[in-house]
């Protein structure tokens, strides 16, 4: 009952937080911050102390892989959103859960480890970027008010996403586990957040900018593999934490230097 709580509380934190930064900063730092190992640490940390770092060793080949199914997952999302007429809301969920399955199916044929599933992913990223490049990154110009009913239904969103999916991981085995771990936990009810209460195109720069997140994700879970056993649990998540959380700082110092020298005048 303790982890139960746990993980509800924790989730729910960690998803109003990145919808509150993209109603006030932006659903491009959004994107990028879904990058960030939020719903992965939840499920590496509770499957591990639930069932012991051995299986998050043996499940954290799949879940590098499994990042190739998420960005798979994002594009159909956004191809299906931006495409149809009815049922776009329906159709976006059910068609991008679909294409995330089979991609996640495939892989599962795949003999990985984490530097193949690197590889794997790092080429899935590629692509991602160049097929978002014509889109136009928006910025929400007025953030709707924070009342009860819309607290409660993102509150709803994250824990029935995070409940299910952390719920079967734990019984199909560490493959399969760690393809799930890499399902877009906090990302996915963010999306439908911003795209229920405003618009297809914010979801779609939330989209655009999460492979630049990405990097952190894939460093979190090796950290994880290399460090859960020696370190145990506890100390290997909040290592694998850390070291995520330095490449990303790294990633914000240089684009904020990027923006400041501005364009190269020819």
């Amino acid at each position: 009952m303790t982890l139960l709580i746990a993980k509800i509380l924790s989730t729910v934190f960690l998803v109003l937080g990145l919808s509150a930064i993209a109603e006030r900063a932006g659903p491009a730092l959004a994107g990028v911050l879904a990058g960030f190992p939020l719903g992965v640490a939840i499920v590496f940390l509770f499957i591990g102390i639930e069932q012991g770092p051995f299986f998050i060793t043996d499940a954290a080949a799949y879940t590098v892989g499994g990042f190739a199914a998420t960005l798979c997952f994002n594009l159909a999302y956004w191809f299906i959103s931006s495409r149809i007429q009815n049922h776009v809301f329906l159709g976006s969920i059910l068609g991008a859960l679909a294409v995330f399955l089979l991609a996640a199916w495939i892989i599962s044929q795949w003999p990985l480890n984490v530097w193949t599933g690197t590889l794997l992913v790092a080429a899935v990223a590629a692509s991602s970027v160049f097929v978002m490049r014509g889109h136009n990154e928006t910025r929400i110009a007025s953030a709707i008010r924070l009342t009860w009913p819309v607290i409660a239904l993102r509150a709803a969103i994250a824990v029935v996403v995070v409940l299910a999916i952390t719920g079967a991981a734990a019984a199909i085995g560490p493959k399969w586990s760690g393809l799930l771990a890499a399902f877009p936990i906090t990302l996915f009810p963010v999306l439908i957040i911003i795209q229920f209460t405003y618009s297809v195109e914010d979801a779609g720069t939330v989209i655009q900018t999460f492979p630049f997140g990405l990097p952190s994700l894939v460093v979190f879970v090796v950290c994880a593999w290399a460090t859960f056993e020696p370190l145990g649990v506890p100390l290997g998540f909040v290592t694998s934490l850390m070291a995520s959380a330095l490449w990303l700082t790294g990633f914000f110092v240089l684009r904020k230097r990027l923006k400041e020298m501005g364009p190269i005048s020819r």
